[in-house]
């Protein structure tokens, strides 16, 4: 199991790093005190799961996820010390996976980044089955990438689940309780972060949730998949 911190204070990295170890025993943890290091750090060695602790000598949190998500759909767990919410939106909307304030309880910080893993494992189990093309846009399960028309959707491993679970389902309204359970499992905030994430996918594809191409809210109930699919060519 490695884990990427993108982080100057070595004592912060120990605590999530203790935290860890309870759930993974065999952690092997990656140091980036600078952000050019800790990207080459990503493609050579492919983490399980980065961490971003603060901004670094050379680039922003902001930056960090932005040049990240330009290349790599790996975790991306964003750990800050202080409550203000603009942060915590500023992170989901960059491409971040979560978001934990800072000083946490390690227990938590452990389970949620469990779930984390997990959720991005039952993500890869699907490599095997078929493409979704809907018109313009491709959804291909082998390789986690998603186009509209010629351009490629950077998504995280959670918008990309969504969006396929959504156009698997096609003409089907999934409930909200259904959708929180296959993606988030017993994470009992997924409700809320279900309502960001659907946010996330319609700006990124284009769509008006008021006259929707893509996405239809069902009021009351939860969310259908509108335009028609096919098996891609």
């Amino acid at each position: 199991m490695k884990v990427l911190f993108f982080s100057q204070d070595g004592d912060i990295v120990e605590q999530l790093g203790l935290a860890l170890r309870l759930r993974w025993p065999d952690l092997r943890p990656l140091i980036a005190s600078e952000g050019q290091v800790g990207l080459e750090v990503i493609e050579r060695e492919e983490p399980d799961i980065s961490i971003i602790c603060g901004d670094l000598t050379d680039i922003t949190v902001w930056e960090t996820i932005k040049e990240i998500r330009r290349f790599s759909d790996v975790p991306i767990i964003v750990a800050l010390e202080g409550n203000s919410e603009m942060e915590v939106v500023k992170a989901l909307e960059g491409g971040a996976d979560d978001f934990i304030r800072l000083p946490c309880n390690l227990t938590e910080f452990m389970a949620r980044a469990v779930a984390l893993v997990r959720r991005v494992g039952l993500t890869k189990q699907r490599s095997d089955e078929s493409p979704i093309r809907c018109g313009e846009l491709l959804i291909n399960p082998a390789t986690y990438e998603v186009y509209l028309g010629n351009s490629r959707l950077v998504l995280t491993p959670t918008e990309f689940k969504l969006l396929y679970l959504l156009a698997k389902n096609r003409h089907v309204t999934l409930t909200q309780e259904f959708i929180q359970r296959v993606i988030w499992s017993e994470d009992i905030e997924a409700g809320e972060a279900l309502k960001k994430y659907i946010q996330r996918l319609r700006k990124k594809l284009g769509d008006d949730a008021r006259n929707p191409t893509w996405i239809k809210t069902v009021h009351g109930v939860g969310y259908r998949f509108a335009a028609s699919t096919s098996p891609a060519a």
